[in-house]
């Protein structure tokens, strides 16, 4: 344990016997020492502990080790493979990651940034999100719940949207189509209409 071994020979990282006679700040100080050249167990060959950030993959312990910080990268902190919902933005790979599985914030599966026809309703931005461009039904396009005056007609529950405000035309406010005898006066067609 010392610079001498029982060989008499001079203690050398790798030789399998743990020198502590130096103190840790001294160039040559051995925190291990199994002897072996391999570099993906707990010691390195530089007779220092492995660790996340060395450089060296331990087996069994790290899914990569790149010995750099850098979380954008494909190996994020405490050496885990970068992946979507990490919480880090992958460069080139990723819009966004928020590190968390709802899908009503401005992330969204996927790691994608939330827009209207995800298929996902942003809280506060979006009334509706079927993730489709058909505006015949409860949603439209525009991520907003359909209603009588919007210019869409809602298939089976109403007769027609001309979206206006006007009850002088061929299409009424409440989303039914003008008749004789219904207290509007058509425009170009009756002279009266007292119901």
């Amino acid at each position: 344990r010392d610079a001498c071994t029982n060989a008499c020979e001079a203690a050398t990282c790798g030789d399998g016997f743990l020198r502590d006679d130096l103190a840790e700040d001294v160039e040559g100080f051995e925190h291990c020492d199994d002897g072996n050249q391999v570099e993906t167990d707990d010691c390195l060959t530089n007779c220092q502990i492995a660790r996340c950030g060395d450089g060296q993959i331990h087996e069994g312990v790290e899914a990569c080790d790149d010995a750099n910080e850098d979380n954008t990268d494909g190996c994020v902190e405490g050496c885990r493979l970068a992946q979507c919902g990490d919480g880090f933005v992958q460069a080139g790979r990723e819009a966004c990651d928020d590190g968390n599985g709802d899908d009503t914030d401005a992330c969204v599966v996927g790691c994608r940034v939330a827009r209207c026809g995800d298929g996902f309703v942003q809280a506060g931005e979006e009334a509706c999100d079927d993730a489709n461009a058909d505006n015949t039904d409860a949603c439209l396009n525009v991520c907003q719940a359909a209603r009588c005056g919007d210019g869409f007609v809602r298939a089976g529950e109403e007769a027609c949207d001309d979206g206006n405000e006007s009850n002088l035309d061929g299409c009424l406010n409440a989303c039914v189509v003008a008749r004789g005898g219904d207290g509007h006066v058509q425009l170009g067609i009756e002279a009266w209409d007292d119901a």
